[in-house]
């Protein structure tokens, strides 16, 4: 996004929810069972977002997957006690943000 399109988009009282709409992970995903994880606490899922755009020109409504990688306990490489984000990808056409 430029400050081009900031303007614009502020210009027209533009914003963009999101929500989880459903999440599988690990062996739910195909390419996982065919490539596994290289080590214990390595987690893949896909999130489909609903996302609506609103602004004073109407409203739209899409669903875009994002796959989010995490890395948890035991891997030696996470945070004690917690998760964290090591990876996200969206589909070039679908940037949710």
């Amino acid at each position: 996004m430029t400050a081009g399109t900031f303007t614009t988009l502020a210009d027209q009282s533009a914003r963009r929810i999101g929500t989880a709409e459903s999440l599988r992970c690990d062996l739910e995903l195909a390419k996982v069972q065919e490539y596994p994880a290289p080590w214990e606490g390595l987690h893949v899922c896909t999130v489909t977002v609903q996302v609506v755009d609103e602004s004073n020109n109407g409203k739209s409504a899409f669903a875009a997957p994002v796959t989010v990688m995490v890395n948890c306990p035991p891997a030696t490489t996470a945070p004690s006690g917690r998760c964290a984000m090591v990876a996200f990808y969206a589909t070039p056409e679908r940037i949710v943000y």
